[in-house]
């Protein structure tokens, strides 16, 4: 009889522990976990139970022996009751906390690189490397070395640790799900995609306002067409930045550095685009204004550009509103 009760006692207090396990627990604040690569899975629950979410590591063990799922590293968040399925589903999906990541219109790789690294979402080092990539850019259909012109200026969420190529395949379907209608014009323009893209990243790089952008975009194609020099100021600027040299300031002597996006020194457009352009840029890129202006000179009181048709007109812009 004492050894039935001592059995009877024994199944009790298992079955009352392992539904203690099973409980969930409650967070009265989002609380976010970081499983470590290459982590034992008996660590991994040391860890889930130091930050509290499973009120013994039992319950998370006997659902791994029962699923037999890959268990993934990598930033997780959870809030509210918390049961150890939960937990359990979480980690074996995969589904890690994400981050909000905002791409500003404008934006080049190296300023892309940036953020995904303050946010640390990929290593800036990774992500250029491979954004220059010519194999990358081929296999996207590029005809330029680098994806630069073609991850789309929005807002994501991405992961800690994402590889920085998947990062560049979110940006660049992105672009191509933003410009659908507008690609479908090309051919009417006798424009290539890349042709198109560098323009409105010149655009871009010109002008705030939005009202300007078919009018610059109207320069950009005249002194083309007459075969002058663009002479594209932000052109030299990405050329500095390629080669680590941008200090903030453009200087008479950077417009005189042999580099083939400097288009003081160079005719027709840049080898690549020199920014990845918003809508709004490349809209007027491919509607430039109708006018014949070449030159354009920013008054500096009002943050607004003046146009002008002869290098004569030019001057006299320059001297008005420069002095």
């Amino acid at each position: 009889m004492k050894k039935i009760l001592i059995l009877v006692s024994l199944l009790l207090a298992i079955s009352l522990y392992t539904g203690y396990s099973f409980m969930p627990v409650y967070l009265e604040k989002p609380k976010t976990v970081e499983i470590p690569y290459g982590t034992p899975t008996l660590e991994l629950v040391e860890i889930l139970e130091e930050e509290g979410l499973l009120r013994t590591g039992f319950s998370f063990l006997i659902i791994h022996a029962v699923k037999r799922k890959k268990l993934e590293a990598g930033e997780y968040e959870f809030e509210g009751f918390v049961s150890p399925f939960d937990v359990y589903e979480k980690i074996s999906k995969g589904l890690h906390k994400l981050h909000r990541i905002v791409v500003p219109e404008g934006s080049d790789i190296y300023d892309i690189a940036e953020i995904l690294d303050k946010k640390g979402i990929c290593r800036k080092e990774d992500f250029i490397k491979f954004a220059t990539s010519e194999d990358v850019a081929k296999g996207y259909g590029l005809s330029t070395p680098t994806v630069e012109g073609f991850l789309f200026p929005d807002t994501y969420y991405f992961s800690k640790n994402t590889h920085p190529l998947k990062v560049i395949d979110t940006m660049f379907r992105n672009f191509l799900e933003k410009t659908v209608d507008m690609r479908a014009k090309l051919s009417e323009r006798n424009l290539s995609l890349e042709e198109w893209v560098t323009v409105a990243s010149m655009v871009e790089k010109e002008t705030f306002r939005d009202e300007e952008k078919p009018l610059i975009a109207a320069v950009i194609y005249n002194r083309l067409k007459r075969k002058m020099k663009l002479q594209i100021d932000p052109t030299v600027i990405y050329a500095l930045k390629r080669r680590g040299l941008w200090k903030g300031r453009l200087t008479k002597k950077d417009l005189q550095i042999d580099d083939p996006y400097n288009t003081y020194l160079y005719f027709g457009l840049p080898p690549t685009p020199i920014c990845n352009p918003g809508e709004v840029s490349l809209r007027a890129s491919l509607n430039p204004a109708p006018v014949d202006y070449l030159y354009f000179v920013l008054d500096p009181r009002r943050k607004k550009h003046i146009f002008s048709r002869t290098y004569r007109e030019h001057l006299r812009n320059i001297r008005r509103y420069l002095r």
